[in-house]
């Protein structure tokens, strides 16, 4: 199993909206926050997804509130010109700060990936949105020095 990672899994839905699972790994980070989000807003991302990273640069998607009760976001822009792309993804902890917004856990963290890696990612998250069940998976690739680009 890759330990790098990015993962969505379907843990709970019903008739207006799904609740995610979301799990994130770099190797040297992890984190995991439940976020609710609409299958339309993914299915509509993964349409501009599709082919990343050739004619666009930069790409984002976002699931909750920051600095609210849980939040998510996923920011993919290209790092190389053979394609190579970076992920940085950004999760806070499903829990509400209604006392000390320090008791929130927040993480932020890179996942290095290659275009068919995204290219496989969209065809498992555009399956989960569609049935709203099930998991996709954004594989990533071991980090590297900046000098081997």
């Amino acid at each position: 199993m890759n330990e790098n990672h990015l993962k969505f899994e379907v843990i709970w839905k019903d008739e207006d909206m799904i609740e995610l699972q979301i799990s994130a790994n770099n190797g040297r980070y992890s984190g995991i926050t439940e976020v609710y989000e609409v299958s339309d807003n993914l299915l509509k991302f993964v349409k501009e997804l599709i082919g990343f990273p050739f004619g666009k640069d930069r790409l984002n998607h976002s699931c909750g509130k920051k600095d609210s009760y849980a939040y998510f976001e996923m920011d993919f822009y290209k790092i190389s010109p053979t394609g190579r792309c970076g992920v940085l993804v950004t999760m806070e902890e499903n829990v509400s700060t209604e006392y000390r917004k320090e008791e929130k856990d927040k993480l932020s963290m890179e996942l290095i990936v290659e275009p068919s890696a995204i290219d496989d990612f969209c065809k498992e998250l555009k399956s989960l949105a569609e049935r709203e069940d099930g998991t996709a998976e954004l594989k990533g690739i071991r980090k590297y020095s900046s000098n081997i680009i």
